[in-house]
């Protein structure tokens, strides 16, 4: 039996936990065993964990956090690198970018003979300053070295991270997520449970409250469309200023991310992602799954999962932004053909039997001699 110690930052409600999840329920349980080594959760983003049941022993390590600390980097090293001495596995498989560099280095001097990674978006732009993402990359190239294979999540942030020198195209492959079937609840019943009004269209945001998602940006479109109404799914470091800045709109409004996505998309009409960079973002791919066409900025993988003027809209600018919203908002003829196409189309683009294959494929073929 092969067994392969995950370890991730955090098991936060996103994209890295959903498909960790999934990779570990979905493989063969009699020839894959699994250890989970995480961080705290950070409250305001919740613990997909606590709502999924997951086929792995789960070691959580208080000093494996989001923010950065000499003191609190070198404790998790230690405690990483002893349980690995321990546990012995044949592979180690880290997620996310700090996990990434701590949990590699671990491998490494508890001499674990495969060190996989997959990138789940990339921190090249948008995250951090010129300095300290120049500091990331100089780190990620160094790693590269003590990496056996890189896993990406979307061809493009993969071809981004090969111009950057940070993985190599021979021993790198591009993943995609699995697509689940998300059936949607009565519209009309849901919004009355949440006091959302049912006679106009609703347009909705699903994600972290964080700068990157541009929650802002999101927030903008309200004023111009004062006919639909804007819901806003999540939680995260910028809770307060979102429900701050909502309050000042008439046709907004900000409710707790919730795991129920058949409640979730049985909500809106339309969503809309106004990140400035992502991977393979993973509501785009469960709004397809629920027929819910989107409106999204052109970035990261985005086109990997939408195909303009198809299932979606991509836009390059805000102004484009505001139009295409406006565009679906006033069309419902459009917005029920681009979610029947998204629907019958994203299991072909995501699927869930691919995506467990290349795991299982790679992992096997990382320890035959």
């Amino acid at each position: 039996m092969i067994h392969v110690v995950h370890v991730l930052t955090r098991t936060n409600i996103g994209g890295p936990s959903v498909m960790l999840v999934d990779l570990i329920n979905g493989l063969d349980a009699s020839r894959f065993r699994h250890t989970i080594i995480r961080g705290t959760a950070v409250e305001a983003e919740g613990d997909y964990l606590l709502h999924h049941q997951v086929a792995s022993e789960v070691i959580t390590l208080p000093a494996l956090r989001r923010s950065i600390g000499v003191v609190a980097e070198l404790r998790s090293l230690w405690h990483i690198t002893k349980l690995l001495r321990e546990l012995r596995p044949d592979i180690v498989h880290t997620h996310m970018a700090k996990a990434g560099i701590v949990g590699r280095l671990a491998a490494f001097l508890s001499r674990t003979p495969i060190r996989i990674h997959t990138f789940h978006g990339h921190l090249l732009h948008g995250y951090f300053s010129d300095v300290v993402g120049g500091l990331f990359i100089r780190i990620e190239r160094l790693f590269r070295v003590i990496t056996s294979h890189s896993l990406v999540v979307g061809s493009a942030t993969r071809r981004d991270l090969i111009a950057a020198r940070i993985v190599r195209e021979s021993s790198s492959t591009a993943v995609l997520p699995g697509a689940k079937s998300i059936v949607r609840r009565d519209p009309v019943a849901v919004r009355k449970m949440h006091g959302l009004p049912v006679d106009v269209v609703i347009v909705g945001f699903v994600g972290r409250f964080t700068n990157i998602k541009r929650p802002d940006r999101f927030l903008s479109l309200a004023s111009g469309i004062p006919n639909a109404h804007f819901v806003m799914f999540g939680n995260g470091p910028l809770r307060e200023e979102v429900q701050r800045q909502a309050e000042t709109h008439d046709n907004v409004s900000v409710m707790d991310f919730s795991t129920d996505l058949t409640r979730v998309f049985a909500t809106v009409d339309l969503m809309v992602l106004t990140s400035d960079n992502e991977g393979v973002p993973l509501s785009l791919m469960e709004a397809a799954a629920a027929g819910v066409p989107v409106v999204s900025m052109r970035v990261g993988g985005v086109e990997e999962i939408v195909e303009h003027g198809v299932t979606g809209l991509l836009v390059d600018n805000d102004a484009e932004l505001g139009h295409a919203v406006a565009q679906l908002v006033h069309n419902e003829s459009m917005r029920a053909s681009m979610g029947a196409t998204a629907q019958r189309t994203i299991h072909e683009r995501c699927s869930l039997t691919k995506y467990l294959s290349t795991h299982d494929e790679l992992y096997t073929r990382l320890l035959t001699p």
